[in-house]
């Protein structure tokens, strides 16, 4: 039996037992749930649906006993009070894909490429996400979000090679907090993108008034938190020349493209 075939006996099985899932979007959420094995991390990229409905999704087939794993070993339900998405991932049979980057591998890229573009800065401290920088007697507090490569996990139909898929988010809060904001994200693999490293790590780097300015162009979700499904897309064979930014949560797309152009000069 194949793979696809299998999804399919599954959502036919489920949208029988829970006929509220033949909505349209409820029918996307779920489709999703079957073919990421319960991964709501990665639910919510693939759909683009809050936070509210993918659970509420989940509460009508868990009701109903179609998972094959309760949520969490723990027994906790996911709670949308800014808490991140990692935290909204299912027990299944299958493990989760396993994190391809250290936080101390972003941070020493973050470093190098603040060093390149603003000479005499100086690094002063880490705490948690925010690295604390002194240049030309001012002390500067940047937040580093970091992401795994989410391209590797669409569909054989909708997969770019050259083409890279950040899922940077945060709430309110943490997208007030600091003067500068670094968003980036590793590479995967097999990747045909070109990046300027053998990290492989590609980014963004921001004031807080370009954050802000950004952040006006995207739409208010009730979970309160902000969702930048950054891509940096390349055309094939052209390299890092033809390397355009979009944030492709929004409709239409935000381009991004004055924001990577600019590097990681503070100003």
């Amino acid at each position: 039996m194949t793979r696809g075939f299998e999804l399919y006996q599954s959502w036919t099985h489920w949208a029988n037992e829970v006929p509220s899932l033949k909505e349209p979007l409820n029918g996307l959420i779920a489709r999703a749930i079957i073919s990421t094995d319960g991964k709501l991390d990665e639910v919510e990229f693939i759909t683009g649906a809050s936070k509210s409905d993918i659970f509420q999704v989940y509460q009508w087939i868990n009701e109903k006993g179609l998972l094959k794993a309760p949520i969490l070993p723990e027994q906790k339900k996911p709670n949308f009070n800014g808490e991140e998405m990692d935290n909204m991932s299912v027990a299944t049979n299958n493990p989760r894909k396993a994190r391809t980057f250290t936080r101390g591998e972003m941070v020493d890229y973050l470093k190098r490429k603040l060093s390149e573009a603003n000479s005499g800065i100086k690094f002063i401290g880490l705490k948690h996400n925010i690295l604390t920088c002194e240049l030309n007697d001012q002390k500067l507090k940047v937040y580093i979000s970091t992401s795994r490569d989410y391209e590797s996990m669409r569909k054989d139909s909708d997969y770019n090679a050259n083409r890279v898929s950040a899922w940077n988010k945060g709430n309110h809060e943490v997208f007030t907090s600091c003067d500068y904001y670094s968003m980036l994200v590793k590479a995967d693999t097999n990747t045909e993108y070109v990046t300027d490293s053998d990290e492989n790590i590609e980014g963004l780097f921001l004031s807080q008034e370009e954050l802000n300015q950004w952040f006006k162009q995207k739409a208010v979700v009730p979970s309160g938190m902000i969702n930048c499904y950054v891509h940096f897309i390349q055309r094939q064979g052209e390299g890092r020349t033809s390397t355009n930014v979009i944030d492709e949560r929004e409709q239409p797309v935000v381009s991004l493209d004055h924001l990577y152009q600019k590097g990681y000069v503070v100003r």
